[in-house]
């Protein structure tokens, strides 16, 4: 054991998947409703971790973009920003441990710019600010951090663009639009911090009223079962955010919004987290936006969809590349 991580179960685990390549296949989900009066509420779904399902399943209420928080609610946007974060932080750890690296305290702050503009809505100019407090036992951390640059799953989907597939009630699956350009200038400060706590447990913080989030993975992965993991909160992220953006053009047409359910998936393959392979897939991939419209919808519902796509900020952070600036503060602790 180090760091609270079981070194030995992971490397078996590494082995069970170079020999039983489909246990490699996680596949996560999340649904979004928002009904009248009720606002936005989302769940994740069983998660499929090879062959086993983990019936795990947190609620979250997730607030609008604009306005008044509710019960303490995050907004889509921060979701985000916490899985991005406590991704990173959950393959600095596996690396860190693996390597010999005592961990006292560690903490991911990241940091973007939302411009909007007209109905133009994105994140820029991202950034990390890790500090790390450890004993190194010689190990270089800078090498660590390329590690979490190179193998965490959502950030590589930050860094390098995915294309998401949509569902439009009983339409057939269709590529979803382009992310709309980036306004000019600058925009308003958003921001999530995520602390390391043991193992693969970790809480989120920010500075608005929001309570803190709990970060997890499932036992089949060396969670407990705390909270979401990264990949689950991101999924929610964008099923909630392209709903809250539909919901409001809809009011704005001046239609009625009526009960809607959005579901996103997406599959990790953790070879790609372990670099196993000649190829390794390390982003979330497959990922497929799904829209139950409410019953006696207008015509013209599905073109409210691809524009709420084309302009939330969270689908344009997964469908369009960016660069993350990455500042390391990090301090060497004894340890008697």
């Amino acid at each position: 054991m180090r760091n609270g991580m079981n070194i030995a179960g992971v490397s078996e685990m590494v082995h069970e998947v170079q020999t039983q390549p489909h246990e490699a296949i996680c596949r996560y989900g999340a649904v979004a409703r928002w009904s009248e009066g009720r606002g936005i509420r989302a769940h994740n779904e069983p998660a499929v971790l090879g062959t086993v399902k983990s019936p795990r399943r947190y609620d979250l209420t997730v607030a609008p973009e604009q306005g008044p928080t509710r019960d303490d609610a995050p907004t889509a946007v921060r979701l985000a920003l916490t899985a991005l974060a406590a991704c990173a932080l959950t393959t600095f750890v596996g690396g860190g441990s693996a390597r010999g690296v005592t961990l006292e305290s560690l903490r991911l702050g990241v940091g973007a710019e939302r411009v909007r503009e007209g109905g133009r809505d994105r994140l820029t100019n991202l950034s990390y600010d890790l500090a790390v407090r450890a004993d190194t036992g010689g190990v270089d951390i800078a090498e660590v951090v390329a590690g979490m640059e190179t193998q965490s799953p959502n950030h590589r989907t930050v860094i390098d663009r995915q294309p998401l597939t949509l569902v439009l009630g009983d339409g057939a699956p269709e590529q979803a639009p382009e992310p709309a350009a980036p306004p000019a200038g600058s925009g308003e400060k958003v921001a999530a911090a995520v602390d390391w706590q043991y193992s693969v447990q970790f809480l989120a913080t920010a500075d608005d009223a929001s309570a803190p989030l709990r970060v997890d993975q499932p036992k089949q992965l060396a969670g407990v079962d705390w909270g979401p993991n990264p990949q689950e909160y991101l999924l929610t992220a964008l099923a909630s955010c392209v709903l809250g953006r539909t919901v409001a053009l809809s009011e704005a047409a001046g239609r009625p919004a009526g009960p809607w359910r959005f579901r996103a998936g997406g599959q990790v393959d953790i070879r790609g987290l372990f670099l196993i392979g000649p190829d390794p897939v390390v982003p979330v991939h497959r990922l497929v936006l799904e829209v139950t419209p409410p019953d006696g919808a207008p015509d013209g519902w599905q073109d409210l969809v691809r524009e709420a796509v084309r302009t939330s900020p969270v689908a344009g952070l997964l469908m369009d590349d960016h660069l993350v600036k990455i500042d390391l503060d990090a301090a060497a602790v004894g340890h008697d």
